[in-house]
């Protein structure tokens, strides 16, 4: 692969296999002495190729049963619950997610390392035993932190104050974040890199 050094633009040869499977690496520019780092192509190929395909759109049968009663909620839950379902329906949005977009989350590190998980909703809870995401981390919180996929297609990350923090690009996580396709993020010793694909491929 031909590596570029965003510095002055040099380039030069390098052999992908010296990656080693890790994400990225970093590099010294033999013209200006420039540190950057480089993705490794192979690696950010094969988590796509783990990405699940979007599950198969399954035909309601003609007559739904009827649902359980819900508990009773108040005036104020009632008219919240209400207005965000009406948001959603006037926005065309399935299962409260984007159109025209699909989101996924590769594991890192952690137990389940070089794996992906596709968020299917718009709030992704990640904790050390209870959660959407569990990463059985003795090193991340109960709640540690979550992930929000809003209507416009941006995806945030918040922490839920967890004790150790959650880090991304070496900074913690204060309030929310927006994540960008390929970011990666820390919740106590696990990481996790965010994926976001359009119909037509992986953003830039």
């Amino acid at each position: 692969m031909i590596i570029t050094c965003p510095s002055c633009s040099g380039r030069f040869q390098y052999d992908e296999t010296r990656f080693q499977g890790v994400p990225s690496k970093r590099f010294k520019c033999p013209k200006c002495q420039h540190i950057f780092e480089a993705e490794n192509p192979q690696f950010l190929a094969a988590l796509a190729e783990l990405a699940p395909p979007p599950p198969e759109t399954v035909p309601l049968p003609p007559q739904a049963p009827t649902p359980e009663p819900e508990p009773p909620m108040s005036p104020r839950e009632t008219t919240a619950r209400r207005d965000r379902s009406a948001m959603l329906v006037a926005a065309g949005l399935r299962n409260g997610l984007p159109g025209g977009f699909r989101f996924s989350l590769a594991f890192l590190s952690g137990a389940m390392a070089s794996t992906v998980r596709l968020l299917d909703k718009p709030q992704t809870l990640i904790g050390r035993e209870d959660g959407d995401i569990v990463t059985m981390d003795p090193e991340t919180s109960r709640r540690h932190a979550m992930i929000e996929i809003h209507p416009d297609g941006t995806v945030w990350l918040e922490d839920l104050g967890s004790t150790n923090g959650t880090m991304t690009e070496g900074q913690p996580v204060l309030g929310q974040v927006q994540l960008h396709d390929r970011q990666e993020f820390t919740c106590g010793q696990s990481t996790f890199m965010i994926l976001i694909r359009k119909n037509d491929g992986m953003l830039e």
